[in-house]
């Protein structure tokens, strides 16, 4: 790296630079390359919109881009050329909100969808439990809880269907589980056991103030989740490469994990040794995970220890993730006016104020990047003050800010997105028509849930992710093409004749959708200047498409394939 010395011109330094690197991507741009694609629409996506049907890799960086004519003089012998014949290629996919590491305690448990009723869920965990004999605890996620009504599942309903052995099945949100009673057992909660933090995060009780086997928020969940030691070193080893495979697969190049909830220290360090082994086919920025209000004392101190242990390429922990809420679905996502169903509920925050307003401050101070899960109107108000004040206080502060999920907006906060520069990312595969969130809040703030391309057009940035495993389309949730047709329609993948999820104006562009797993996911992730346009010298993170979304029928987007996947100027998928 070139130093300046004292005294040095800084601008003749700085053009001096400028110069040495535009002479050695000359240089590289004139050598044989490591790949070539050509023959087909390469998409840049950057400032200038230019689009080529050529493009050369060398080494984890893009060479060259231009017409297919002039791409054999970047062909040697040793070059691996792929004819793209017609084919598209992008920028890697970025999925802006996944927890990958906590994925793979669960992938070998039963997959439940939200569309199930209570005896469906039941009959597909009774078919795991007898497919899985020696699985123990017996693992699954996906269900809805209110499917069993408003008190949830119970216990004894579990025990009916998995006697034998411990038990715990997590809901579609992540917000709530479902054990049964040797789950209860082997984490010595009883009638005695004091709530974590009462009206947060509890056990779920009957009349007589015996918990039910329902748990409300991570704090009720992790006794049971630890007593049970579903996180291992092992078993997280052995899940992991095939996991991996299948983001590569859907084409993503880079991921931030939102929180580590419960592989914790164990997933980080898996992440870093596949990082050095070059065995992770993708980048990945992950978070330090707060949603009790203790945990705020020292966390900007704990995510300082842990980026100064975690800061590879490919693997770095940089942001701070605060949940402040929970889900409309488990009433526990904070809302400005009282929830319809149950009349009057309102849910209570889980990092109240002021702890969470100092929090947020504070990572302003520090210039620390800040990630906020907010559902309800009221947790994404709070969320947006916190912002505000914390920017009216330092003002050059660097601090980027994503507020996560956005399900409900009201109206004047809209606009305040663009304001404040904060990133509103959310999941599109949850837009399908929401009967319950109709039900629970009313037609007026159901009217109100994602309002994406106003946010758009008030001129904020908008980023898409997968919030994987919280899924309400099984498996398909990681594939961004999902995301993207439902970022566009607003309906369930390929099925235009079910409703669209109000308001059918703030449906996306096919090119917004993709830009904002794209462009404005690298900004995100504070990468701008490496992935998320193709250009040369930047990092070659690239996705082959089998055909142009484009000009693809919106219904038909999410089946568009990956033909190819480069991470990092790897071929690290190809189709067969």
């Amino acid at each position: 790296m070139l130093i300046p010395k004292r005294g040095r011109n800084p601008r003749r330094w700085h053009q001096a630079l400028m110069w040495g690197v535009a002479l050695i991507w000359s240089q590289a741009a004139s050598a044989a390359a490591d790949w070539v694609l050509r023959g087909g629409t390469v998409y840049s996506l950057d400032a200038s919109s230019a689009d080529y049907s050529a493009l050369a890799m060398t080494g984890n960086r893009i060479t060259w881009m231009g017409d297919s004519d002039a791409a054999a003089q970047h062909i040697g012998p040793d070059t691996e050329v792929v004819e793209l014949a017609g084919r598209v290629v992008f920028p890697g996919f970025i999925d802006t909100h996944i927890h990958s590491m906590d994925t793979l305690p669960l992938v070998n448990g039963a997959m439940l969808s939200p569309y199930q009723s209570a005896e469906e869920v039941m009959a597909t965990l009774a078919e795991h439990a007898r497919k899985h004999p020696y699985q123990n605890p017996v693992l699954g996620s996906g269900f809805l809880a209110p499917a069993f009504g408003v008190g949830g599942p119970t216990a004894a309903q579990l025990d009916a269907i998995v006697p034998d052995r411990p038990a715990l099945i997590i809901d579609e949100g992540g917000h709530t589980a479902w054990a049964n009673t040797l789950a209860l057992a082997a984490a010595g909660i009883d009638r005695d056991t004091p709530d974590p933090i009462p009206g947060a995060h509890f056990y779920k009780r009957d009349e007589d103030g015996v918990p039910t086997g329902w748990l409300v928020e991570g704090a009720a969940i992790a006794p049971v989740s630890e007593a049970l030691k579903l996180v291992s070193e092992e078993a997280l080893a052995l899940a992991a490469p095939a996991f991996f495979r299948e983001m590569s697969a859907v084409g993503l190049t880079a991921a931030f994990d939102a929180g580590m909830i419960e592989t914790g220290e164990l997933g980080r360090q898996l992440g870093l040794k596949m990082a050095e082994s070059g065995a992770l086919p993708l980048r990945m920025v992950a978070s330090l995970y707060v949603n009790q209000p203790e945990q705020l004392t020292d966390a900007l101190l704990r995510l300082s220890a842990l980026n100064r242990r975690y800061q590879h390429e490919l693997f770095a922990v940089t942001t701070l993730k605060l949940s402040l809420d929970g889900t409309v679905e488990a009433r526990t996502a904070v809302m400005l006016e009282p929830y319809i169903l149950p009349e009057g509920h309102q849910a209570q925050p889980l990092l109240p104020n002021p702890a969470m307003f100092d929090a947020v401050d504070a990572a302003h101070a520090a210039n620390i990047d800040l990630h906020l899960h907010a559902i309800g109107d009221g947790a994404v108000r709070a969320a947006l003050d916190a912002i505000e004040r914390a920017k009216d206080r330092h003002p050059a502060s660097v601090t980027r800010t994503a507020i996560c999920h956005i399900e409900i907006v009201s109206a004047p906060d809209v606009a305040r997105f663009s304001e404040l520069g904060a990133v509103a990312q959310t999941t599109p595969t949850w837009f399908y028509y929401d009967d319950l969130a109709l039900e629970y809040l009313g037609t007026d703030r159901f009217n109100q849930m994602y309002p994406l391309e106003s946010i758009l057009r008030h001129g904020g940035k908008v980023t898409l992710g997968s919030d994987y495993p919280v899924s309400w389309i099984g498996k398909d949730a990681l594939n961004p093409m999902f995301n993207i047709e439902m970022a566009v329609t607003r309906q369930q993948a390929g099925n235009p004749e079910v409703p669209v999820q109000p308001r059918a104006s703030e449906r996306l562009s096919v090119d917004q959708a993709i830009r904002a797993h794209t462009v404005d996911a690298a900004w995100q992730l504070r990468l701008e200047d490496q992935i998320g346009t193709l250009e040369v010298g930047k990092l070659a993170d690239i996705v082959v498409l089998d055909r142009d979304p484009y000009l693809s029928d919106p219904y038909a987007l999410h089946r568009v394939l990956v033909d190819h996947t480069f991470s990092n100027g790897r071929l690290v998928f190809s189709r067969p």
